[in-house]
């Protein structure tokens, strides 16, 4: 029985839709996974939908045998299960397993989010290691950028790189995994301010940043702060914050085409120049010749 057979079996009621709106658009573009794929085992993605909908709007699964990723762009919409009952808000990320009954619905004046219906042993693992469902990704700008990478692969199903959706995906859940324990395990004698830094760092490097300004928001001297960050972490802030900007810019450049002063930009270096230097010191060539390399 192929994906979308199953899931329209899934339904416990009618969909509530507007008029003349098929439910099998609740899927979007359903692929034929190749079975003998050496990553099909790792991750399959059934179908992958990005969705505007407006009230009325909501739909009922009594039991699917998959796994869903369910992410927010804007507006607002509601997911309840048997036990709990979860607010989808913009930037929220929201990871389900389908074997239980649950129902989606619009709870706003629209809703923007994007569905992949996936299973594996990768979603599997990860489920059962996780500690919730639901996750704010508003300061998490590096996960959100992983949704970009998935959104670009699956717009056209007939350019879809299979291999591209399991590495976004792999990355999403580790960054998840890492997020979780940081916020459970908390470092022993660093100071939350410093903690609150680096988080800044990591997940919102695009940000434009100054010791001028942590000092105005924390109450703190910038050049104590530049030199317990040192101490803590054993590289000053800047250091720190323009290696993660490289990190990101040679994700782009491995994945992406889009040309190098937007890499620049989009990793938060206002002065292309500034990039290219900062770059060739740190990987020991140019942005161009490292795509190229990378790319061959």
């Amino acid at each position: 029985m192929d994906f979308t057979t199953t899931f329209l079996a899934s339904f416990s009621k009618a969909p509530l839709l507007p008029s003349g709106t098929p439910a099998e658009s609740l899927l979007g573009h359903v692929y034929d996974e190749k079975t003998d794929s050496v990553y099909h085992s790792l991750l399959s993605v059934s179908a992958y939908g990005a969705h505007y909908v407006s009230l009325p709007f909501s739909y009922y699964i009594r039991s699917l045998n998959s796994y869903l990723i369910l992410y927010t762009k804007n507006g607002c919409g509601s997911l309840q299960t048997a036990d709990s009952r979860f607010t989808l808000k913009e930037e929220t990320l929201l990871f389900l397993d389908c074997r239980q009954s649950f129902s989606l619905s619009a709870a706003g004046n629209f809703w923007n989010f994007e569905t992949y219906f996936c299973s594996g042993s990768l979603p599997a693992a990860f489920y059962q290691k996780q500690s919730g469902m639901l996750y704010d990704l508003s300061s998490a700008a590096e996960i959100r950028r992983y949704f970009q990478m998935l959104e670009g692969n699956n717009k056209n199903p007939l350019y879809r790189n299979p291999v591209l959706d399991l590495k976004c995906i792999t990355n999403l859940f580790s960054d998840l995994t890492l997020i979780e324990e940081e916020n459970g395990q908390p470092q022993k004698n660093v100071p939350p301010y410093l903690l609150y830094m680096k988080k800044c760092f990591d997940y919102s490097y695009a940000n434009r940043y100054s010791l001028a300004a942590f000092e105005d928001e924390l109450q703190i001297s910038k050049y104590r702060l530049c030199r317990e960050y040192t101490t803590v972490f054993g590289i000053s802030p800047l250091q720190y914050l323009n290696q993660r900007r490289i990190d990101a810019a040679k994700d782009l450049l491995r994945t992406t085409n889009i040309p190098v002063h937007e890499v620049s930009t989009s990793v938060g270096f206002e002065n292309t120049n500034h990039f290219i230097n900062l770059f060739k010191r740190s990987a020991g060539m140019t942005p161009n010749v490292y795509r190229q390399k990378h790319r061959s």
